[in-house]
């Protein structure tokens, strides 16, 4: 019997009433629950976004989605049907992603890799950097003793201060996407000098509450009051916070899963223990 050879799939940006032929894809690829369709969201109606499928012979094979922040650029969501891997897809997914994000300026490419993705990035020279936890509970009645920070609703004059500390967490400029956050729903906490030291408010596109602020007594003050139920919230968290880690297990929460941060290009000025809690695992 002669080789059977495989033509190769077609990659190519996604129509907009194709999106939910994606969001099927990445279900079957292993991607569970309702957070799917809100994830990609963003890359679908952001200039600054796409969603990207891989031709299969009735449906999609496989599915990618970008982040562009100019010299940051993140991919995720990406996932290949179970009939289709050990092709190679997963590799030309990434690479498509890549050079999108490439054209448009980044020099470092950022994701969340599992563990079966992990090989594929690791062949293409992503590099790790430490794994980011998803956590699940209610904070518990003594959460309010922890921090000092006054609280207090966000308000558009916050913008400013907004930006500024997330780019000190994050050594990225995601102004495109934090402006995309309209209107405002979350909380800031203020500094000795009024100006903000920290902030966590909901978006369109995660689960949870995203949580960022430049010192252990703002974060953990935010993360009390973001997280006292009285149902249980889901918060994604970079291990490197260990004092988040820490106010986690004293309240009881449960890990769910994890995904290590990987990078490919020059590493960035990134500072985890700033970080207590991600929007999502596709841009952090």
């Amino acid at each position: 019997m002669g080789v059977v050879l495989r033509a190769a799939p077609r990659i190519r940006p996604a129509a907009d009433a194709e999106v939910p032929l994606a969001v099927e894809a990445l279900r079957r690829s292993g991607f569970s629950g309702d957070g799917i369709v809100r994830l990609l969201e963003y890359p679908r109606r952001s200039e600054h976004g796409i969603v990207v499928l891989a031709d299969g012979r009735h449906r999609p094979d496989g599915v990618v989605c970008c982040a562009s922040f100019g010299a940051t650029g993140w991919i995720g969501a990406l996932g290949v049907l179970p009939g289709a891997r050990r092709r190679g897809l997963g590799t030309a997914l990434t690479e498509t992603a890549c050079r999108w994000l490439h054209d448009r300026g980044a020099q470092t490419v950022l994701l969340y890799a599992t563990d079966m993705g992990r090989p594929v990035y690791e062949r293409l020279g992503f590099v790790a950097e430490g794994p980011a936890t998803a956590w699940r509970g209610v904070a518990g009645e003594d959460a309010g003793s922890v921090g000092a920070p006054t609280l207090r609703p966000l308000t558009e004059a916050d913008r400013p201060g907004l930006r500024a500390v997330d780019a000190a967490a994050t050594g990225e400029t995601r102004d495109v996407m934090l402006d995309a956050v309209v209107p405002l729903h979350g909380m800031g906490a203020a500094g000795p000098d009024g100006a903000l030291s920290g902030w966590a408010m909901t978006s369109p596109w995660g689960t949870g509450a995203a949580v960022t602020a430049t010192d252990p007594d703002a974060g953990l003050a935010l993360l009390a009051g973001t997280l006292r139920g009285p149902l249980p919230s889901t918060l994604v968290l970079p291990d490197g916070n260990e004092a988040a880690r820490r106010a986690l297990r004293h309240w009881g929460f449960a890990r769910l899963n994890s995904a290590e941060r990987m990078r490919l290009g020059p590493a960035l000025t990134w500072r985890p223990e700033r970080q207590f809690g991600l929007f999502n695992l596709f841009w952090g």
